[in-house]
C-alpha cells in the first residue's frame, strides 16, 4: 500500500499548505523541529515494543502483495494500524497537556506563550494529520479482509416501499431533524452569551467556500484512496431502498461509513488548527479576530454535522443485515 500511503501524505500536505496560505499563516510554523520527529520516533518505538513492527512495515509493500496476503497477515496489519492510531492519540494528548500546563504556568511571561501554544496546536495537528493516513490505510486493509471473507452468495432480496411509506418516512425524518435543530438552538441561546450583532451559526459564516472545500474535497479523496468511495454511496443507496443486506455487504458499508466519519472529523480538526495558527500570526488586527476565529471553525462545524447525519445511517445499515 505504498501508493496509498504516498497519495495520502501528498494530499494532506497540499491541503495543509493551501490552508495555511489562505488563513494568513505559513506551513513552516506547523513543523516543530523537535516535536515532529520526536513524536514519530516514539510512535515507531512503541510499535516495535508491541510486536507489531513486521506487520506495520507491510503497509509499505505494493498493493498486489498486500492483496495476495493470507487472512491472518491482513488481520495483523489491521491490528498494527489500530495500535498505531491509539498510541498516536495518547502521545499527542500527553504533549498537548504538558505544553498546556507550561502555557498557563508562564502566562505572565509573554515570550513563552508563543512556543508553548504552538506545541499545543502542533501536537493535535500531528494527531489529525497522521491519524487520517492511518485510518485511510486501515480502511483499505479492512476492505481487503472483508473481500477475503466475503460470502459466495449475496442476498438479492429487496424490500420496496410504497409512495405513502416513503412520504411518511420523510415526514418523520424532517420532524426529527427540526426537533434536533430546535434543541441545539435552544441550548445555544440559553447557555451562551453573545453581545455582538452577528450570529456565529448564520449563513454568513457557514458559506465560507475555502472551509467547505477543505472539509469535503480531501475527505472524499482519502476515501477514494482507501478504496471505499463506491461502498459509501452503495451504503447510502441501501438505506434509501431499505434493502436487506448480507453480512459482507453490511461489513463493507459500515467500513466505508466509519472510515469517512473518522477522516472527516480529523480533517475538520486539522484545518481548524491550521487556521488558528494563521490567526495567531495576525493578532495585531484585533477587530478581525472574532470573524477570523468563527470562519476558522467552519470546517469542524461541517465535520460534526456530517458525523451527526451519518450516525443514523450507520445504525440503519446494521439493522438492514439479513442475518439479524
Amino acid at each position: 500500500m505504498i501508493i496509498e500511503f504516498i497519495l495520502s501524505l501528498l494530499l494532506l500536505s497540499c491541503t495543509s499548505i493551501i490552508c495555511s496560505y489562505t488563513s494568513g499563516g505559513f506551513i513552516i510554523q506547523l513543523i516543530e523541529p523537535v516535536l515532529l520527529p520526536g513524536l514519530l520516533v516514539i510512535l515507531a518505538l512503541m510499535i516495535f515494543l508491541s510486536g507489531y513492527s513486521k506487520a506495520f512495515v507491510r503497509i509499505f509493500l505494493p498493493a498486489d502483495k498486500i492483496k495476495n496476503s493470507e487472512l491472518s497477515e491482513l488481520k495483523k496489519i489491521e491490528a498494527s494500524l489500530t495500535f498505531a492510531f491509539n498510541t498516536l492519540i495518547f502521545i499527542s494528548c500527553f504533549f498537548t497537556l504538558i505544553s498546556g500546563i507550561y502555557f498557563y504556568l508562564n502566562f505572565d511571561d509573554i515570550q513563552t506563550l508563543g512556543p508553548n501554544l504552538a506545541t499545543v496546536i502542533c501536537s493535535v495537528f500531528y494527531l489529525s494529520f497522521f491519524g487520517m493516513i492511518l485510518i485511510t490505510l486501515k480502511g483499505k486493509i479492512k476492505r481487503n479482509i472483508i473481500s477475503f471473507m466475503a460470502e459466495e452468495t449475496e442476498v438479492e432480496n429487496t424490500t420496496s416501499l410504497t409512495k405513502k411509506q416513503v412520504a411518511i418516512r420523510l415526514v418523520k425524518i424532517l420532524i426529527t431533524l427540526a426537533l434536533i435543530v430546535s434543541l441545539y438552538l435552544l441550548i445555544i441561546f440559553a447557555s451562551t452569551v453573545n453581545n455582538s450583532e452577528r450570529e456565529p451559526l448564520s449563513f454568513y459564516y457557514l458559506r465560507d467556500l475555502p472551509g467547505i472545500i477543505y472539509i469535503f474535497l480531501p475527505t472524499f479523496l482519502l476515501l477514494a484512496i482507501s478504496g471505499n468511495f463506491k461502498n459509501f454511496f452503495r451504503a447510502v443507496s441501501f438505506v434509501i431502498k431499505n434493502q436487506k443486506l448480507s453480512v459482507s455487504q453490511k461489513a463493507l458499508s459500515l467500513n466505508a461509513i466509519t472510515t469517512l466519519r473518522a477522516i472527516m472529523l480529523l480533517e475538520g480538526v486539522m484545518t481548524t488548527l491550521n487556521s488558528f495558527m494563521g490567526i495567531l500570526c495576525n493578532l495585531e488586527d484585533r477587530t478581525a479576530l472574532g470573524n477570523n476565529f468563527t470562519v476558522a471553525c467552519v470546517p469542524l462545524i461541517y465535520a460534526l454535522l456530517i458525523n451527526i447525519i451519518l450516525l443514523p445511517v450507520e445504525s440503519k445499515i446494521s439493522l438492514l443485515c439479513d442475518s439479524e
